[in-house]
């Protein structure tokens, strides 16, 4: 399989999603900004969201998907149908009672979860709303990751990564349209509808692709058999290390909830800006990655996983360093050109810009991260992934403190940007673990010569310079109109852009314009 084929189709619909993500955000900026009801949207949003996360991808990207592709190579289609059908009763089953669990203690989830809401008259009821309202949306996108799963184990990609698409459609309607019939005085319940809905949609739009493979959903509550098991097994600990990546968060927003005003509502803006060339590079890498790596590993070619993850570590690199670059120096235009209107006032624009400045900092690092943890997921190895993961999160939880409070009493930054740099500099970590562990496994992951990754230097250094000397016109014309904002951004950044790929083709030698290919959607990873 040309697996550069299927990232680039996972990334062509995730630039649509992304860009529809931003949209999203434009919408949500300009109507609730930083405001006490977007400070409580973003919180009850990130409680199931989490939950979703923990009980949805854990399983199908640590534990699920190898197993059902090793029954799919090893047995029958039917075989690991039956296993498909099991995983979902049992996932669906225990979403349900966390939703009904959660929908009764959301009051107390609040209180939990952000102490410094209830000084805010409403706050904290408000959120508690909103919480009892989206708490379905974790049992709907739990069972979409679970079908998700299936179908790229099959090799079909275009559903799954339609599916954020038709989230965010669900959630701009909610927020331009729905917001304007349901309680017409506070839009973040249309927007809260619109969400919750589009967890419907991620779910729909995947079950004619998923029938169409042949597979007719039953309830199994034979958990017994020894495949699930495996799955638990694998599930387990790769759950645990999600949850401390989640526990960063929620401590990241605790924390948040007691600086400035905004602080919350801040920090997910500028997160959510910093992931969109997260999403379409390292997500969508990581996606179509896995079942090639699974089939390798479950065939025993370790070596040819180490160099698939070699040829896309590079590809990876040569595609975050410039975008990091961007955002760093952009960063105050790039927010100004995207939400500054309506509710975001100039006060957003500079709590979102150092939050996103701080996070960028982390973007190679958390992409890294993404597309190595599989290979360990590939060989069915959870526990490796999860030590680690817990040992950054106790570092992140330090460095939150420190950071923040050094930034509070030195002025260097705004406070919550003391949160957003521990979230980069223990990612950093995470990463360098990671691969010091994989390096142990596999033998030296670096299969190809110093050449290429050398030449990364002198690539960073002069677009760095360039992006220096632009920076003042991206500034000028972003207080311009949002047009010529536009523009410039992205006049500058497609400058930047090319300027480090071309120093990179032309100081690598052959290697690196052939990564340069594969980065272009032009080469192969490996096959499987």
């Amino acid at each position: 399989m040309k697996v550069a084929r299927a990232t680039g189709l996972m990334g062509g619909l995730t630039v649509s999603s992304r860009i529809l993500g931003l949209f999203r955000d434009v919408a949500q900026a300009a109507i609730l900004g930083t405001s006490a009801a977007a400070d409580a949207f973003t919180l009850a949003f990130i409680v199931p969201n989490t939950l979703r996360r923990l009980f949805g991808e854990a399983t199908v990207s640590a534990a699920f998907v190898p197993t059902y592709t090793e029954s799919l190579m090893k047995e029958s289609r039917e075989e690991a149908f039956r296993l498909a059908g099991r995983i979902l009763t049992m996932v669906g089953s225990l979403l349900l009672v966390i939703v009904l669990l959660g929908m009764a203690f959301s009051p107390f989830i609040v209180r939990l979860f952000a102490p410094g809401f209830s000084e805010v008259a409403g706050k904290s009821e408000l959120t508690a709303g909103l919480l009892r309202l989206l708490f379905p949306y974790i049992l709907m996108v739990g069972c979409a990751s679970i079908v998700m799963g299936i179908l790229n184990a099959h090799r079909h990609f275009l559903a799954p990564a339609t599916a954020p698409i038709l989230f965010n459609i669900s959630a701009i309607a909610g927020i331009l349209l729905l917001s304007k019939v349901l309680v017409p005085g506070q839009p973040v319940w249309g927007y809260s509808v619109g969400v919750m809905a589009g967890g419907v949609f991620q779910l729909l739009v995947q079950i004619p692709a998923l029938r169409k493979r042949g597979f007719r959903f039953r309830p199994d509550f034979n958990w017994r058999d020894p495949r699930v098991r495996k799955v638990l097994m694998l599930a387990f600990p790769a759950l645990i290390g999600l949850l401390a990546a989640e526990v960063n968060i929620i401590v990241d927003k605790m924390i948040a909830s007691a600086l400035e005003p905004g602080s919350v509502s801040a920090l997910a803006y500028g997160n959510r800006i910093m992931q969109f060339p997260q999403g379409v590079f390292a997500v969508s890498l990581a996606t179509a990655l896995l079942p090639t790596l699974s089939r390798q590993t479950a065939a025993g070619k370790l070596k040819d996983a180490g160099k698939t993850l070699d040829r896309a570590t590079m590809a990876l690199a040569i595609l975050l360093i410039p975008a990091t670059l961007c955002i760093i120096f952009l960063a105050e235009p790039i927010v100004r050109v995207l939400l500054a209107r309506g509710a975001f006032s100039s006060e957003s624009v500079s709590l979102t810009s150092a939050a996103l400045i701080y996070y960028s900092a982390g973007l190679l690092f958390y992409g890294g991260v993404k597309i190595t943890a599989p290979v360990f997921y590939a060989m069915k190895d959870t526990r490796t992934p999860v030590r680690i993961a817990v040992g950054c999160m106790a570092l992140n939880i330090v460095l939150n403190i420190v950071l923040t409070i050094g930034f509070i009493k030195t002025g260097m930054a705004r406070p919550l940007a003391g949160l957003a740099l521990a979230t980069s500099i223990s990612s950093a970590l995470n990463l360098f673990l990671l691969r010091r562990a994989l390096a142990a496994r596999l033998g030296p992951l670096r299969r190809s010569s110093m050449r290429p990754w050398l030449s990364m230097l002198p690539s960073t250094l002069l677009t760095g310079g360039l992006l220096h000397l632009l920076a003042p016109l991206a500034e000028r014309l972003s207080g311009a109109s949002f047009i010529m904002g536009l523009l410039g951004l992205i006049g500058v950044s497609l400058a930047s852009m090319a300027a480090f790929l071309s120093i990179f083709a032309l100081t690598g030698g052959q290697e690196a314009r052939s990564i340069f290919s594969l980065a272009t959607r032009r080469g192969r990873i490996g096959k499987s």
